[in-house]
């Protein structure tokens, strides 16, 4: 079963002749399943890993697919996901500087009873990244979660790959957690094949246009590019912050007007 994430706006999609998975793990490693109603307020987990070939061009990404997991539950639950999407691991302990990309609250997201499916039920959730953009040089990034209202009296968490798995990027052995305090690392075992903690994932997105005013990626400038604009800095986007400085102003809305007036060579 596939969720996808409530978005509070449509976004104009990312060069869309382009787009593709930039990122795969898939779910072949069973499944891991941390947050229950005694945590869900205290804890996040996370992962993270290399798009494609571990190359250091930048890339714009448009969504991220989490593959998702209820047990133990006897009704129909529900919790609110924070979700935030990094550069480099969560932890910010490897894999580059951690720093937060984006990050949004998907309220209300449905938890399965899993009383009728042998204890557990399976389902993926689809998160748009508003064009968030990576810094690129090493092209490590991670994402985390954080519960918020958990309404379920069985466990939940993550569908897992093994480093088999891996169908595009590369994985990284070690999950991340935060207990409250302070974050670390772990995987699941010494078994270089089944012992990673690879999350089930899958990101879709490019490698940036040359051009920064093509926001749209689709070629030429028009009016498209405007709204695929304006989409990205409601969303808070690292896209739009299109002078590189601090937070988003009226001054990347001149910055934009400035590259698009300049056209593309």
């Amino acid at each position: 079963m596939r969720v996808a994430a409530a978005a509070a706006i449509a976004l104009a999609p990312f060069a869309a002749a382009d787009a593709q998975s930039v990122f795969r793990a898939v779910h072949d490693n069973g499944f891991f399943v941390p947050f229950n109603a005694g945590n869900a307020a205290t804890v996040k987990y996370g992962d993270s890993g290399w798009l494609s070939a571990n190359g250091t061009a930048t890339y714009t990404l448009t969504s991220i697919t989490l593959g998702l997991a209820v047990a133990n539950s006897t009704a129909v639950g529900s919790t609110d996901i924070i979700f935030t999407f990094n550069d480099g691991d969560p932890s910010g302990l490897v894999f580059g500087p951690g720093t937060v990309l984006y990050s949004t609250t998907i309220q209300a997201v449905e938890l399965p009873d899993a009383s009728g499916s042998n204890g557990l039920a399976l389902f993926e959730l689809t998160i748009p990244l508003p064009n968030v953009r990576t810094t690129g040089g090493f092209n490590n990034v991670g994402w985390s979660i954080a519960l918020a209202n958990y309404q379920s009296n069985g466990q939940f968490g993550f569908l897992c790959s093994k480093s088999t798995g891996q169908q595009v990027g590369s994985y990284t052995n070690n999950a991340s957690f935060y207990n409250g305090t302070s974050w670390s690392l772990f995987s699941f075992g010494a078994d270089p094949v089944t012992g990673v903690a690879n999350f089930a994932a899958d990101i879709v997105g490019g490698i940036t246009p040359a051009c920064y005013a093509d926001c749209d990626g689709i070629g030429g400038l028009t009016g498209n590019d405007f709204q695929c604009f304006l989409d990205a800095f409601v969303s808070n986007s690292t896209y739009a912050n299109c002078d590189g400085v601090g937070g988003l102003t009226g001054n990347d809305f001149q910055c934009f007007l400035d590259k698009f007036v300049a056209g593309c060579s």
